[in-house]
């Protein structure tokens, strides 16, 4: 006689797919959303996507259900709801005054996202750790993008915004594609030892949440832009000063 899995670990299984489709599903609406010219919703959107993305990681990763099939599926609703709908919505947000520009713009940060989801693809089966990511990761370089865009989401904001962001996405579009290692936020060592420092933090991110999510989102996706570059900056001031203390040691006798 066969014996059947418990519903409930079936259930488990699939609550990583689940949360995959629903951000897929989230980035379709958000290009619908980004076609009828709201760009509000649009970014809200792709926001959420971002949540329920870092949501399918820690579920998987907790549960012990990844899978090849999880990842490829991860990988194909984050080219989706977060490359696309993302240069999608730079494209259409700034086609009144720049016109082709944001178009060419918008299709640069789609092509950088979908080059770093392919390496992403091809380096996951070796890679030893989960404290750190290789390039700026693709949800959160939308992250960056849509809170930029929500500071001033209507079409005719000031022209220096408009170039503020579009500046940013040849910058954001090569971190994504570098060799920079970022930190991995959502990673369980970090957040193993739950001390008073990080309630602090928690209780500093939901009050600036309460008083103006837009600048308050921008705030954070901005520290975790900076942080690779900062986390490298310090690798190298490091190792120099090491160089230069061992040139400097004397040897005895």
């Amino acid at each position: 006689m066969r014996t059947k899995k418990p519903k409930a670990k079936t259930v488990v299984l699939g609550l990583p797919s689940a949360f995959s489709l629903i951000s897929l599903c989230l980035g379709f609406l958000s290009l619908l959303a980004s076609f009828h010219g709201r760009f509000l919703t649009a970014s809200w959107l792709i926001v959420l996507a971002a949540v329920l993305d870092g949501i399918d990681g820690l579920v998987a990763r907790s549960t012990k259900t990844t899978s090849a099939f999880g990842i490829e599926l991860d990988s194909l609703a984050d080219a989706v709801s977060f490359a696309t709908a993302t240069g999608i919505l730079v494209a259409l947000w700034g086609a009144g005054e720049i016109g082709r520009l944001s178009a060419a713009l918008g299709f640069i940060f789609l092509a950088a996202g979908i080059l770093r989801l392919a390496r992403y693809n091809v380096i996951q089966a070796n890679q030893k750790t989960r404290s750190t990511y290789l390039g700026l990761t693709v949800p959160s370089a939308a992250v960056f993008i849509v809170s930029l865009i929500m500071v001033n989401p209507q079409v005719s904001s000031p022209l220096a915004h408009k170039l503020l962001l579009f500046l940013s996405i040849p910058l954001i579009s090569g971190l994504m594609v570098s060799r920079l290692r970022y930190p991995n936020f959502l990673s369980s060592s970090l957040w193993r030892r739950f001390n008073l420092q990080r309630a602090l933090i928690i209780a500093f991110v939901i009050a600036g949440f309460y008083l103006h999510p837009p600048l308050a989102l921008f705030i954070l996706a901005s520290i975790n832009v900076i942080s690779g570059p900062f986390r490298e900056a310090w690798r190298l001031t490091q190792k120099t000063l090491e160089a230069k203390r061992g040139r400097n040691e004397v040897p005895l006798g």
